[in-house]
């Protein structure tokens, strides 16, 4: 069955912050420890490397960062109203691209309109739009409903090896 629309009752109680989105497709167990208030990004090297890319990368653009609802930290190119995500590399595109069309719909819910985001790669020199579709609007909803799953478990799910494992900031609890 494909993934269907949110309704505004279902958005009201789904609503999350947009690194859950994010790991939502990269990994399961991640979200819950996630969920549970387990952070082992402030350890991470590689975390380390793309803040600092995001705060030095395009000085020359005008962006501000803002926080809404205490939920989402969304970055904002003043000229253009878009919504700015800027990404290490782009071998997570699609848990990126998937956290920004949250960050779209998210604002369409609260009255801000339709907006259209852009994923940056600067080390690649690369860009991607964003722009929010039914499909996408729907694998949105899907991913909510996954990560409120995933938070209602009582233990976190079962370690899965993948190729990403060995960069990810939770190694150590998974397989440590």
């Amino acid at each position: 069955m494909p993934p269907r629309p949110l309704s505004e009752e279902e958005f009201e109680q789904l609503r999350t912050n947009g690194v859950k989105v994010n790991y939502w497709v990269v990994c399961a167990r991640k979200v819950w420890l996630y969920a549970k208030g387990v952070r082992m990004e402030p350890l991470s090297e590689r975390v380390a490397l793309g803040r600092l890319l995001h705060e030095r990368a395009y000085p020359e653009l005008p962006r501000r960062e803002i926080l809404i609802d205490e939920l989402i930290r969304i970055d904002v190119l003043e000229s253009q109203g878009k919504v700015l995500e800027i990404k290490y590399s782009r071998k997570l595109a699609e848990a990126a691209r998937l956290q920004v069309a949250y960050y779209l719909l998210y604002l369409r819910w609260i009255g801000a309109g339709e907006l259209s985001g852009e994923l940056r790669f600067p080390r690649e020199r690369r860009r991607e739009e964003v722009r929010l579709t039914p499909e996408l609007e729907a694998q949105v909803g899907e991913a909510l409903r996954g990560i409120q799953q995933i938070e209602a478990l009582p233990t976190p799910p079962a370690v899965a090896f993948m190729p990403l494992c060995r960069v990810c900031a939770y190694c150590e609890l998974c397989w440590g």
